[in-house]
């Protein structure tokens, strides 16, 4: 696979679960040494001492902060290992680029899942880093710390940072990439702004309708106890018997049409 980011955007990897998502965020963070290939940092080779001091990663799960600092304690200890200058002062920044300042004092203990989160945020908002990788970005947050995260990231790369971000909920991950790019298998299949993919693959809304009897329109996905599941363009929805209609889902999302259709848009790439 080849892939180049730049300094300003979120990108999100997406793929089926053995793609190579999180194998190659540990290749980006140096966890993983490649098999073959390069990767180059700020133009340079990949180097422990580049990836110490440009580099952030969030990995999925609850980051391993002792819960009884609060969140300003935490970046000051971490502040002082790092040996950051005017710390103070950046602390309370990065508090306030990732709205922690209201609970800044309190033990993260107290605080939700969310919460600590952001903290691991503005611990790389302290640090500087030009690359913030984040392995399931939203997992586990609810509709609140969604919104504030999506926020805290935007501001992020606003400072001419660059993100890179895996995840399974295509509605966070439509509403805060500036690009995607979809692996299979290890490779690169789609790569683009998302009006674009949605173009270059004529990826239209389409409409998932339970339906009792034989469809006249649609495409059948499957049938079931005397039940037949369609898969149907919106106009062919009034073709369609409406007393014999059981249930309706509207597929609204490019992301998920996209991983849905996996093997469709490898057959198109090659």
């Amino acid at each position: 696979m080849s892939l180049r980011l730049y300094g300003g955007e979120i990108v999100g990897l997406l793929g089926l679960n053995g793609a190579g998502k999180t194998t190659f965020i540990k290749l980006l963070a140096g966890l993983l040494e490649p098999d073959e290939g390069q990767i180059k940092l700020l133009g340079r080779p990949l180097h422990p001492a580049t990836v110490r001091s440009a580099v952030a990663l969030l990995k999925e799960g609850q980051p391993s902060f002792s819960e009884f600092m609060s969140p300003r304690q935490c970046l000051l200890y971490y502040g002082h290992l790092l040996g950051i200058k005017n710390l103070e002062a950046r602390v309370a920044q990065a508090l306030e680029l990732t709205d922690l300042l209201p609970v800044a004092e309190r033990p993260l203990l107290e605080l939700s899942f969310g919460t600590k989160r952001r903290t691991g945020l503005a611990l790389a908002y302290l640090k500087e880093a030009r690359l913030l990788l984040l392995d399931e970005a939203s997992a586990g947050l609810d509709v609140k710390s969604v919104a504030t995260l999506r926020s805290a990231l935007r501001r992020y790369a606003a400072q001419g940072n660059a993100v890179l971000l895996t995840g399974h909920e295509m509605g966070f991950m439509e509403a805060v990439c500036d690009r995607v790019v979809l692996l299979h298998q290890g490779q690169v299949k789609a790569d683009g702004r998302l009006h674009e993919l949605g173009k270059k693959y004529a990826l239209k809304q389409f409409v998932e309708v339970w339906y009792e009897g034989q469809p006249t329109v649609g495409e059948t996905l499957e049938q079931e106890g005397g039940l037949v599941r369609l898969k149907l363009d919106l106009r062919e929805l009034g073709l369609l018997d409406s007393q014999r209609v059981r249930q309706v889902r509207l597929h609204q999302s490019i992301l998920e049409h996209l991983l849905q259709e996996v093997d469709r848009v490898e057959g198109r790439m090659a």
